[in-house]
């Protein structure tokens, strides 16, 4: 009986030594895994340096994400402890889909995100002074829609009250937004033709303001 109890006394002894250890281990590495393309690595690896020599079971996971996910281009975070002594930290960027407003992007899952310079190159480009960017881009898609028909895919799309300009690698459209569906489709209907007109010509404007026809210059 009381071999069972100095046996019984050693494990409990050497569970609490090793759950002792854990809880009082420090943070001696945090791996950093991503694809990184335009967020600042720098910025990450500064702020996992601050988790560096912290106690392992004592930081507090929920704030340590959220601050990661203040650096600009990371859209996710996730740490995961990994005993005895590291971190991983995994990060997932923003994927943009379009360029709202020359003031920030809007990424594939419709979420508006800051960043301090924009360097994605050929990149859809909307704007409007009385649309908000999930209107403009239903409204992109619908333009887009008509003009898949004479091979034109729209790089910038501005609505501004009742003015469009949609500009495409050869072509700049100004339209009334209350008619473009009517003259988007008349124009798109006649454009075989017109085309075969103005072979050796590119970057045309084309204006459909007019109550009939339009004007090219």
């Amino acid at each position: 009986m009381i071999r069972l109890f100095f046996l019984f006394t050693i494990i409990v002894a050497g569970f609490y030594f090793i759950n002792h250890r854990d809880l009082t281990s420090t943070i001696d590495k945090v791996d950093i895994e991503g694809e990184f393309n335009f967020a600042d690595v720098q910025l990450i690896t500064e702020r996992a340096k601050h988790l560096m020599g912290k106690k392992l079971y004592n930081i507090d996971l929920r704030y340590q994400k959220s601050e990661f996910e203040k650096i600009p281009w990371v859209k996710y975070s996730q740490i995961s402890i990994k005993p005895p002594d590291n971190l991983t930290v995994k990060i997932i960027e923003h994927e943009p889909l379009f360029l709202w407003n020359e003031l920030n992007y809007v990424n594939r899952d419709m979420k508006s995100f800051s960043t301090p310079n924009f360097p994605v190159k050929n990149i859809l480009e909307l704007s409007s002074n009385d649309y908000g960017y999930q209107e403009m881009y239903e409204l992109f898609q619908s333009i887009q829609s008509y003009l898949l028909d004479i091979d034109e895919a729209v790089l910038a799309l501005s609505k501004q009250d009742d003015m469009l300009e949609i500009k495409s690698e050869n072509l700049t459209i100004t339209v009334r937004y209350s008619r473009y569906p009517d003259k988007i489709g008349e124009f798109v209907s006649i454009y075989p033709d017109f085309e075969s007109k103005l072979k050796n010509r590119k970057k045309i404007h084309v204006d459909l303001r007019y109550p009939t026809g339009f004007a090219v210059r």
